[in-house]
C-alpha cells in the first residue's frame, strides 16, 4: 500500500477509485507485517506535522468512518459478489487498533511530557542580623521572628510544603501563627523544635556548648535526630527551658527567668556568671564592635561576671564592668581596647 495514498485517505483527499482501493486494503482478512508498518509510519508522519483545526488524530472518528465505509462497501458488494468472504472483525480490529493507537499514544505521551510545567526549583530566603543589629522578620504565614545580633535564619520562600521549616544559627524569638495542617519546625543542628501556635526562644550559638529552648506560651516538642530515627527528648510547658549539651548529649528541663532569657528583645543585656571570653563576645555581638584585651602580666585564671544593663550605651556598660574587674577602656570607632590594672584572679 502506497503511503501517499494512505495519507490522502486520512486527510479526505482521495478520489472515489482511491477510496475503494484503500477500503479493499482494510477489508483484507489479515494485516500483514508490512501493512502494520505502513499504518504505523502513516500515523508517525501525520503526527510530526503541525496540527490544524481539521487535521487532528481522532481515532474513534476515523475508525467509525472507516468501518462505516467498509460496511457500506460490503453491503454493495454482497449484492453483486456473493463469493466475498465475511470479514473476520475481531482479528482485524485488534490489529488495526494496535497499529494505529500505539503511535498515537506515544505521540500523546510526548506532547503531554513536553507541555507539562516543570517543577520550579525551591527558592530559599536567608536573613542575617549583623553584630550590633536586631531584626524583625514577618513570615508569609503571619508568624514573626525577632532575630538577635549575629544570628541567621533560612527558610523556603512562601513556606511551600507540608511543614513550615526554619534553619537557625544564633538566637531568635518565634511568635508562631497557628496552622494545624502545617507544623512550624525550627532546626538547630541535630535538634528540631516543633510547634503549632506558640511563642518560644531558641539560642543555638556555635560558641556555647548548649542549645536552649525556652517556651513562653503554648506547647512545643523537641526532637533529636539520630542515625536512622528521630527521638523526642522533651515536651515543654510555658515557663520551662530545655538545655541540651552538644558535647555530652545530655538534656535537662528546668524553669527559666523570663527577664534574663527573653530580656534581649527589649534591649536588656544580661550577664550571668559569664567568663571573660563570654563577656567580651556578648559585648561585641550586642554593640557591633571589636574588643582587644591587653592581658599582659595577667595570670590565666578564670573569672565570671553577673550584671544587667537596660538599654545602656557601650561606654556605660564597660565602665560598670571595669569598676568590678578593675580595667579601663579606650574606644576608637568600632575598635575597643581593654587594659587590666591587676591580675584578674584577684577579683
Amino acid at each position: 500500500m502506497d503511503k501517499g495514498l494512505l495519507d490522502r485517505f486520512y486527510r479526505g483527499e482521495c478520489t472515489g477509485e482511491e477510496v475503494q482501493a484503500v477500503l479493499q486494503w482494510f477489508r483484507d482478512n489479515r494485516l500483514e507485517p508490512e501493512q502494520e508498518q505502513d499504518l504505523q509510519a502513516l500515523w508517525q508522519v501525520a503526527g510530526e506535522g503541525e496540527a490544524t483545526a481539521g487535521d487532528t488524530h481522532e481515532p474513534d472518528r476515523i475508525f467509525s468512518g472507516i468501518r462505516a465505509q467498509i460496511e457500506e462497501s460490503q453491503q454493495q458488494n454482497s449484492r453483486t459478489e456473493a463469493h466475498v468472504l465475511p470479514l473476520r472483525q475481531p482479528q482485524f480490529w485488534l490489529k488495526a487498533a494496535a497499529a494505529v493507537l500505539l503511535p498515537l499514544c506515544l505521540i500523546w505521551a510526548l506532547v503531554q511530557y513536553a507541555s507539562r510545567p516543570t517543577a520550579a526549583p525551591a527558592v530559599y530566603v536567608s536573613v542575617a542580623a549583623a553584630p550590633g543589629v536586631k531584626k524583625t522578620i514577618n513570615l508569609p504565614d503571619g508568624s514573626v521572628i525577632k532575630l538577635n545580633s549575629n544570628s541567621t535564619v533560612s527558610f523556603r520562600k512562601g513556606f511551600a510544603g507540608a511543614k513550615r521549616e526554619i534553619e537557625l544559627r544564633g538566637e531568635a524569638f518565634f511568635e508562631v501563627a497557628e496552622d494545624s495542617l502545617r507544623p512550624f519546625v525550627v532546626h538547630t543542628g541535630n535538634i528540631s523544635t516543633q510547634a503549632l501556635g506558640t511563642s518560644f526562644n531558641i539560642n543555638y550559638s556555635p560558641y556555647d556548648k548548649a542549645t536552649t529552648v525556652a517556651l513562653a506560651t503554648g506547647v512545643v516538642k523537641v526532637d533529636k535526630q539520630e542515625p536512622g530515627q528521630q527521638r523526642q527528648i522533651a515536651r515543654l510547658a510555658p515557663g520551662q527551658q530545655l538545655s541540651y549539651n552538644r558535647i555530652t548529649h545530655l538534656a535537662a528541663v528546668a524553669p527559666f527567668d523570663g527577664g534574663e532569657v527573653l530580656g534581649w528583645r527589649q534591649g536588656v543585656l544580661n550577664f550571668r556568671q559569664d567568663n571573660m571570653e563570654q563577656t567580651i563576645r556578648k559585648l561585641e555581638n550586642w554593640y557591633g564592635v571589636k574588643i582587644e584585651v591587653d592581658t599582659s602580666g595577667v595570670p590565666d585564671k578564670a573569672w565570671n561576671y553577673t550584671g544587667k544593663y537596660d538599654n545602656e550605651p557601650l561606654g556605660r556598660v564597660l565602665e560598670g564592668i571595669g569598676f568590678v574587674k578593675d580595667f579601663t577602656h579606650q574606644r576608637t570607632g568600632n575598635q575597643v581596647k581593654i587594659v587590666f590594672h591587676r591580675p584578674t584572679g584577684q577579683n
